[in-house]
């Protein structure tokens, strides 16, 4: 499958991911490298930090809209959910995908957030290899695909 080609066909994708775990950071850009897509993550470690980011304050006044952003459901000072909730408000950031990415399969927690317009949940398994396969479903959604419930494990 071959991914939509961007202006000028040079703009990597931009990725914002709120985690807290730097370990699942790491194997997440391993994911999306071993897909061989083109990309710029940003990392921000905490809610805290996403409220600023969706907000457009302090450092983030003049980020650049990100393509895709992926939210931890349990994260410190402000919860996945607050943040997805957020970005659902935020003018500036309609139609980018915002998917929840988690270790909880809790079915209340995807209703309540598909309910506030979370686009997908990607399950984060344990094992590497399943988690490789993150790669695969980003590729997808970043080309317009997959929407739903999306296991990491096929």
């Amino acid at each position: 499958m071959k991914l939509p080609k961007l202006a000028a066909d040079t703009r990597p994708y931009s990725i914002l991911v709120i985690e807290d775990n730097g370990s699942d950071v790491f194997l997440l850009e391993r994911a999306l490298n071993r897909q061989h897509i083109n990309f710029q993550l940003t990392h921000l470690h905490d809610g805290g930090e996403a409220l600023a980011f969706v907000r457009r304050e302090g450092p983030y006044e003049k980020s650049p809209r990100p393509d895709l952003i992926l939210v931890d459901l349990n994260l410190p000072k402000v919860d996945g959910e607050e943040i997805i909730r957020q970005i659902r408000s935020a003018k500036h950031l309609d139609g980018v995908p915002a998917c929840v990415w988690t270790s909880s399969e809790s079915v209340l927690d995807r209703a309540s957030l598909s309910h506030l317009g979370a686009s997908q949940f990607i399950f984060k398994p344990s094992g590497l290899e399943q988690f490789m396969q993150i790669g695969e479903t980003l590729k997808n959604l970043l080309s317009g695909g997959v929407r739903g419930v999306t296991p990491a494990i096929s």
